[in-house]
């Protein structure tokens, strides 16, 4: 589950909708209200929010068919409705737009020269993954990292794709509510499996 919100974060194609609707306190407080009554969804329906995992952050329009066809989706659709989002796709728009606006405002927070922190994770990562293998460690271990990498280097492409296309408000509203917005986001611990 601690990756549905991320993969709600993240995702592309912004909707109509809440296209138009500036970001806002409120706005950002029901889309994280939302987040956590659908991360307690998960209990009730645990086999088709692990099946989300297996899509990739860019397909949207599978993810939300996928929804849509499963037990879930009265209750996920609940939850949006009584948080003000009449459907995934407005829920979607605001994920995709404040994390753009997050990552945009983080890069640029960066010291000169770290700003390729992201890569140079990736590439310690590989050459974890080298040494592991050069010292015969067990294949299923050296699996797990080689799938961790992968799933890094899909976020890390995805979090760019958003910060690309963040409008100057989106990043303005970020940049002045930084602090609000890290205070209200739930850390890994919270958003992991009981």
């Amino acid at each position: 589950m601690k990756k549905l919100i991320l993969v709600f974060i993240i995702l592309l194609q912004p909707s109509l909708a809440f296209a138009n609707q500036p970001l806002s306190k409120s706005l950002i407080t029901s889309f994280y209200a939302a987040s956590d009554k659908l991360d307690g969804l998960e209990g009730k329906y645990p086999k088709e929010f692990r099946r989300l995992d297996e899509f990739s952050m860019s397909e949207k329009t599978a993810m939300i068919s996928y929804l849509k066809s499963s037990n879930a989706y009265s209750d996920v659709k609940s939850v949006l409705s009584s948080e003000g989002f009449s459907n995934l796709d407005e829920f979607f728009d605001v994920t995709f737009r404040l994390m753009g606006g997050m990552y945009k405002v983080q890069m640029k927070k960066m010291p000169k020269g770290s700003q390729n922190y992201l890569g140079g994770m990736e590439k310690m990562m590989q050459d974890n993954i080298k040494m592991m293998q050069k010292n015969g460690m067990p294949e299923d271990m050296i699996a797990g990292m080689k799938a961790e990498l992968q799933s890094m280097k899909q976020q890390n492409s995805e979090m760019q794709k958003a910060a690309k296309v963040a409008s100057k408000a989106d990043i303005k509203f970020v940049e002045n509510n930084f602090e609000w917005i890290m205070s209200i986001t739930p850390d890994e611990e919270e958003l992991a499996p009981n």
